[in-house]
């Protein structure tokens, strides 16, 4: 394609010409003429995309991210408004990056129905955006909003958050498109379908309309401007909140791209978008609020959103969790040297092996290990290490800070059966989320039940229970990780695999939580009834220890 002419000039458009267009969240227009345009082609090859392995910083942490829900909240109930977008924005440097070799892996691992990909002479734009904008095909025009985003992991059931919020951006859209289109044309033409994309599964709805004679591409980017699916209702009140709220601007995120061609045109809602100045590579992420909003949903729903698309870009986020998919394993570190290593190399390569995963040799696991521990070993006397297998290797060290003495135990129902199974995997929120929940209850972990009644595992350990003068820890069919400790704890005769029933538990003499952390730790609480710790316990503890330092696990 030849570039003719770079304007920010609307009126242009109106004239016959391919224009290429991004309109950012805030307003800025770029629309791009060319003169002869190859259709219906494959994107170029590129060179591969190189991927990144630094960290991504986000303009709004979690806890600045939940007080902005929680401000939407009070402005909502104030009457201000009824719905507000909030977002932010990720960035990690990529100098020397091209997003045409991202964009090319985009519509080769998360293909989307709106995909573009802009290149200016200071910006490159890549997106992956799933939601129509605006269609236009002579006087009829659509925009289809998207509402409601969950895991395609769950049952495609949207509540009445979802479907309450989806219905308000409709009428903000059919109220846009009022101001452009023939009196009486406006209508809802499908509410509240359900999309599958890779990845994740959203809730859109079709309002389409007949536009008047003489309308102006000005006079339809003025109505529609920014969407209102990313901006809220009312318009102005939510973006004068957003504009106080949010630290740095959205830029071609949430904005539009796509082209225009007389009558004819395509332009998406500028989400699951990168976008680059050649130094810093940026993407944003969010998701509507409305009264019933729950912010820590909120802030796993920005989650979700970001991390397939940032997995494919590469890097990890600011506590060193890589984004994407894959297996991971938490390695105690003692004065630079990783504790029971050759274990969580023996799970995560079985784990790879059957889930399909790629992962280097023990040897090279080995050395790569050593080089990250020879260059941060040092930094503390006890760490804890992530080790993980997904788009790439990474490692994260911080210092391990040891928790109470003994432990305050919260049981939680969990529908079929708890824990991750047999495979220590990322995303890992489900988990997090649960220990979280334990401790605003003010408890140190979760004991969790299955549907048939069983215990299982904990959000990040698992289980011996003292029945009579035995130890036992709930077999892997009860969605029981294989731990590591747990796995020398059997091996060595200190315990056997049993099930632990409601009835049983209250029958158990004392409880010790295993991890390879944490080692064992004593219980002291399940729920409110307190638990012994004698004995048997202190004797269990002394004869794993012994089996530690034995040089079968050194």
């Amino acid at each position: 394609m030849d570039l003719l002419e770079v304007t920010d000039d609307p009126s242009r458009l109106d004239d016959d010409g391919f224009w290429a267009v991004a309109i950012t969240f805030e307003g800025k227009a770029t629309f791009a003429r060319f003169g002869q345009v190859s259709r219906d082609e494959n994107f170029p090859v590129v060179e591969p995309w190189g991927v990144l392995d630094g960290t991504w910083s986000s303009s709004l942490n979690e806890i600045q991210f939940k007080e902005y829900v929680e401000k939407i909240r009070e402005e909502i109930a104030k009457g201000v408004v009824y719905q507000t977008n909030a977002c932010r924005v990720l960035s990690i440097e990529a100098p020397n990056q091209s997003l045409a070799s991202l964009f090319t892996l985009l519509l080769k691992e998360n293909p989307a129905p709106h995909s573009m990909f802009m290149r200016l002479p200071d910006l490159e734009i890549a997106s992956a955006s799933p939601e129509l904008f605006l269609e236009r095909s002579g006087h009829r025009i659509k925009t289809s909003p998207i509402k409601g985003t969950q895991s395609l992991n769950v049952e495609p059931s949207f509540g009445d958050k979802d479907q309450g919020e989806n219905v308000m951006i409709v009428d903000l859209m059919r109220n846009d498109l009022g101001r452009i289109c023939k009196t009486g044309t406006v209508a809802v033409a499908d509410l509240l379908r359900s999309e599958d994309h890779p990845g994740i599964r959203h809730l859109v709805s079709d309002v389409v309309g007949e536009l008047r004679d003489q309308v102006t591409w000005g006079e339809i980017f003025k109505a529609l401007m920014p969407p209102g699916s990313v901006s809220g209702t009312p318009k102005s009140s939510a973006m004068t909140l957003i504009e106080s709220m949010e630290p740095v601007p959205r830029e071609i995120y949430c904005g539009t791209l796509g082209w225009i061609e007389g009558a004819f045109a395509s332009l998406n809602v500028a989400i699951r978008t990168f976008w680059s100045d050649g130094e810093t590579l940026k993407f944003g992420t969010g998701g509507g609020i409305t009264w019933p909003s729950d912010a820590t949903k909120e802030w796993r729903e920005t989650q979700l959103k970001a991390n397939r698309l940032t997995g494919i870009a590469g890097g990890v986020d600011e506590d060193g969790w890589q984004y994407g998919s894959g297996i991971f394993e938490t390695i105690r570190v003692e004065d630079g040297i990783p504790q029971l290593l050759g274990l969580h190399i023996e799970r995560a390569t079985k784990s790879a092996r059957e889930l399909g995963i790629t992962i280097p040799t023990e040897s090279e696991i080995r050395e790569q290990v050593r080089q990250f521990l020879g260059d941060h070993g040092a930094d503390y006397s006890v760490g804890r290490m992530r080790l993980s297998f997904g788009k790439s290797v990474t490692m994260h060290l911080a210092e391990y800070v040891p928790g109470p003495e003994s432990l305050r135990i919260q049981t939680q129902t969990v529908e079929g059966r708890p824990g991750v199974g047999g495979h220590k995997e990322f995303p890992y929120w489900n988990n997090l989320d649960l220990l979280a929940s334990a401790r605003s209850a003010g408890c140190d972990e979760v004991l969790l039940l299955d549907s048939d009644g069983f215990y299982g595992e904990g959000a990040t350990c698992s289980y011996l229970f003292l029945v009579g003068d035995r130890w036992v820890t709930p077999p892997l069919e009860r969605g029981v990780l294989p731990g590591v400790i747990r796995g020398v704890v059997l091996e060595n005769g200190l315990a056997s695999e049993g099930e632990i029933s409601e009835k049983e538990l209250s029958q158990v003499k004392a409880i010790v939580t295993l991890s390879s952390l944490r080692i064992a730790t004593p219980v002291s609480h399940i729920d409110d009834r307190v638990m012994e710790v004698g004995a048997e316990t202190q004797s269990l503890f002394a004869r794993l220890t012994a089996c530690l330092r034995s040089s079968r696990y050194r």
